[in-house]
């Protein structure tokens, strides 16, 4: 997907942003190579040719979602950008002004409504209503006075609703959430990302929204925590510039300004094309007719 340049040295000089205009004998280039699956891609490649279009490029989201949202001295100290996505979450980590490290773990909000969904018996649509409405990441001194109507699942008359304090619904929600701040700790860990990310963290996507998400983040990941909406971009409207578009903005603002990735031109759009010769013959018809 990538091979982005993260640092450059001359005959072994410390790590440089930019060696244009300077003399040397030897350029080394540190790049952080971007690699996913081909059976994916192609599937996204599909999808777009049914609707009569076709990619330029593609970018992974935590990526898209740190242009975005983070700003120049985040990304020059060092920072970690989580984008919590509705089926996964997402994490980047830029220093010097470069992503260096990106990772997506198979785990994200969607997975806080279905367990609602099981563990009250619920459907799924009410589910996320109560996520929203309701859901809260951390405890509080109040909740088990605050009282919840919860239809249940085959039940169509309002009298069945069952009613709970707004203690269960945040004692199922925090212990994923937690399970899922523990994984992205457990990425930067293993990866040896954990002391390089610095002490930021900022906290995107949609199920960030979620009230005590940022709390529970910080005091399990041991760092200072921000909710991140697209920063650095302009004229959004103000439905669509909450955390929830971050990587849709992250995307406007890679195809406006262009990149300087080290790859050949047109290398991801011939690699998605399929290869067959009935393909190659329908898509010449396409371009030309």
């Amino acid at each position: 997907l990538h091979a982005l340049p993260v640092s450059y040295m001359i005959d072994g000089s410390p790590p440089i942003r930019d060696p244009r205009g300077m003399y040397g004998d030897r350029l080394s280039v540190n790049v952080h190579v971007v690699t996913a699956a081909a059976g994916p891609l192609r599937n996204l490649s599909a999808c777009a040719e049914r609707s009569h279009l076709r990619f330029q490029s593609c970018v992974v989201s935590p990526y898209a979602s740190g242009l975005a949202c983070l700003v120049e001295d985040e990304m020059d100290l060092g920072v970690t950008c989580v984008d919590m996505g509705g089926g996964t979450t997402s994490v980047s980590v830029f220093f010097a002004g470069n992503p260096a490290y990106t990772d997506i773990l198979p785990i994200g909000g969607n997975h806080v409504t279905n367990d609602i969904a099981r563990g009250l018996s619920t459907p799924t649509n009410y589910a996320e209503r109560m996520k929203t409405l309701y859901g809260c990441a951390l405890p509080s001194p109040i909740d088990d006075r605050s009282v919840i109507d919860v239809p249940q699942v085959g039940e169509f008359e309002q009298e069945t609703a069952n009613h709970i304090p707004r203690s269960a619904l945040t004692g199922i929600i925090q212990p994923r959430l937690e399970e899922t701040f523990e994984m992205v700790r457990d990425s930067l860990k293993d990866a040896g990302f954990d002391k390089i990310s610095g002490r930021r963290v900022v906290l995107t996507g949609g199920a960030s929204q979620l009230q005590g998400a940022g709390e529970l983040a910080a005091r399990v990941l041991n760092k200072q925590v921000r909710l991140g909406k697209p920063l650095r971009m302009s004229g959004l409207a103000e439905a669509t510039g909450g955390p929830a578009f971050s990587t849709c903005a992250g995307l406007l603002r890679y195809g406006a300004n262009g990149s300087d990735e080290i790859m050949e031109e047109g290398v991801m759009e011939e690699e998605l094309q399929p290869q067959g010769q009935m393909a190659k013959i329908g898509r010449w018809l396409r371009e030309n007719f």
